[in-house]
């Protein structure tokens, strides 16, 4: 078997943004929400307009789904590929321009539904050493969670180094489906139960695309093969570049103690290198 990177646009998509199979977004969705008995999400309506993959135009960075519940809360699930430093405030915009829109067809505020978000990050983003997160709006002296309107979730996969037997929940399953599927050849054990996991798997079986989606797939591939290559160029470019500096600094002061020869075996520099630092 084969098996897609669910963090594609076309993968995350054909994962969680099926109407016709809306069970498998609600177990992820009450997992990582730890939805207790009677909390739980029972039927889920996907609002997101395209929430089918574009082919044509395929996303890299940033995928994103939104759909409602029973209540009529609001969810944005969202996959965000690339580091961006200025991702926690983007993402509370997002969540306020949300809330904001509701106000169009609400008469009055109290009609407004809560906005809860879920954000997937494949590089890591917080100061937090856990692999999940959970951010609300509380008062800081009593802890009262009266502000219950913006509700952040994050999942960090690059913290997340759990193996298939060190998997302790569903939500543990979850992620390291998210952080590892593309590399399996086949569905273990510890991803067949609860179903809706190994109903994940089956969808994310790489047979099960069509023509024009494997192309972009394909496509999609060799972005982010592309934007790897040039990501460990700069740091290997960074990295050399700072073990010369360093290299320069022990050269200037050896030079009034050892002669030119010896100052380059030792740092590494070259003979000239090392004439152009004592000229100048």
């Amino acid at each position: 078997m084969v098996f897609l990177n669910p963090t594609s646009d076309i993968a995350f998509k054909k994962l969680f943004g099926n109407q016709a199979k809306t069970e498998i977004l609600m177990s992820f969705l009450n997992s990582v929400l730890d939805r207790k008995e009677g909390e739980k999400i029972t039927k889920v309506t996907i609002t997101d307009p395209n929430n089918n993959p574009d082919t044509k135009d395929l996303k890299y960075s940033i995928v994103d789904l939104r759909c409602t519940d029973q209540a009529e809360k609001q969810y944005i699930i969202e996959v965000q590929v690339k580091y961006q430093e200025d991702y926690p405030e983007r993402v509370q915009h997002y969540v306020a321009l949300a809330i904001a829109r509701q106000l169009k067809k609400a008469e009055k505020y109290k009609e407004i539904m809560p906005v809860i978000f879920i954000g997937v990050l494949s590089k890591p983003i917080l100061e937090s050493p856990h692999y999940t997160s959970h951010h609300n709006l509380r008062d800081v002296r009593t802890q009262e969670h009266a502000l219950r309107h913006m509700d952040f979730h994050f999942i960090e996969l690059s913290k997340f180094n759990k193996t298939l037997d060190e998997l302790e929940t569903v939500t543990d399953k979850w992620i390291y489906l998210l952080k590892n599927a593309e590399g399996l050849d086949s569905i273990p054990e510890q991803l067949q139960s609860p179903i809706e996991l190994e109903e994940a798997m089956d969808e994310l079986q790489h047979g099960r695309l069509t023509v024009e989606q494997l192309e972009a797939y394909d496509r999609y591939l060799d972005a982010r093969r592309v934007e790897q290559s040039v990501e460990d160029s700069l740091i290997k470019r960074t990295q050399e570049e700072a073990s010369r500096e360093k290299a320069h600094e022990i050269a200037k002061q050896l030079l009034d103690v050892l002669d030119i020869k010896t100052i380059a075996q030792k740092t590494g520099l070259s003979i000239e290198d090392v004439e152009k630092l004592k000229k100048g």
